[in-house]
């Protein structure tokens, strides 16, 4: 039988912990914006520590800072290390092993999509992580100074720290989506394998890449790659946890900063250039993305670089 996420990693014996911070919520969930924060902690283990495994009733967000050790997830096992994002799901079984000979120092977050403020991006993020298969990015070394943020925060109550901590969750969850999301294009990378759904993903994934300035139609991925379109939907979004136009979309808002960065089209131009049908539908699709409209992107981008 599994344990209850709820009574760990407390109930471990001191003399395995090196140290720990742990803020549970369980009885009085926090909610900022669209996330409801259920625990938040940083733990540095002992030689050996084990949590026990247990089911999440939660997602899940955690961050080796040093060390290395094994996360599992339901049957399989994860080895990972200093760098290292790791995000679980309601409903898995999951267990953290440290290393014997370099035991790890790692920070959670415990957090739920409010549903009834979760439409648009976060929605689509939740959907993302529901369809992972392999839930290790490594190299996130990103994600380090905004648990850190986020910790002080919750440490440190004082005015502004509920809107401070709903950004800090915010940036935490995008990092986590952004690092499944680049992952997709070197995971689906040509292999001897001669698998035929992953050669189809690929397949879309490089010509998307390759025809963004040309691609009006994303029908027309039918006739260049052979199948009907509802196939290749169908194909690509239980594989990648993406829809086509979502991909196809992603890279076009990639495109768009670019552009803005450079100051190289006005934002009329890159809505053309990017076959928006109008700057306004643009100028709409890239506030919902971001948050902010492409002239206030552009606007912070070159005060960064000044």
């Amino acid at each position: 039988m599994t344990n209850d996420k709820r009574k760990l990693p407390n109930s471990a014996p001191d003399k395995q912990i090196k140290f720990h911070f742990d803020n549970q919520y369980i009885h009085d969930p926090k909610h900022y914006g669209p996330i409801t924060l259920y625990q938040i902690g940083d733990l540095s283990c002992a030689s050996g520590y084990e949590v026990g495994e247990h089911r999440q009733y939660c997602y899940e967000i955690s961050y080796i800072v040093s060390g290395k050790g094994v996360f599992t997830t339901d049957d399989a096992s994860y080895p990972v290390q200093e760098g290292d994002l790791i995000v679980h799901v309601p409903g898995q079984r999951h267990n953290v092993i440290a290393d014997r000979e370099d035991p790890f120092r790692y920070y959670y977050a415990g957090f739920e999509f409010r549903q009834e403020q979760t439409d648009g991006e976060f929605l689509h993020i939740s959907r993302l992580f529901q369809q992972v298969k392999h839930p290790v990015v490594a190299g996130s070394r990103a994600a380090a100074p905004v648990f850190t943020g986020l910790l002080q925060e919750v440490l440190n109550l004082s005015d502004f720290s509920p809107l401070m901590i709903e950004t800090y969750l915010k940036q935490l969850i995008v990092l986590a989506y952004r690092g499944f999301y680049e992952d997709l294009a070197s995971h689906y990378a040509p292999t001897a394998s001669s698998d035929a759904v992953r050669d189809l993903v690929y397949r879309v994934i490089h010509y998307i890449d390759l025809h963004l300035l040309e691609l009006t139609e994303l029908s027309s991925l039918a006739n260049e790659l052979s199948y009907s379109y509802a196939h290749i939907s169908h194909i690509f979004s239980k594989e990648t946890g993406l829809s086509v136009k979502q991909y196809y979309d992603q890279k076009r808002f990639e495109q768009a900063t670019v552009w803005l960065r450079q100051s190289r089209y006005s934002i009329t131009e890159i809505a053309a250039n990017l076959h928006y049908q109008s700057i306004h539908s643009f100028s709409k699709a890239f506030r919902r993305h971001f948050g902010m409209s492409p002239t206030e992107y552009q606007a912070i981008a070159s005060h960064l670089k000044k």
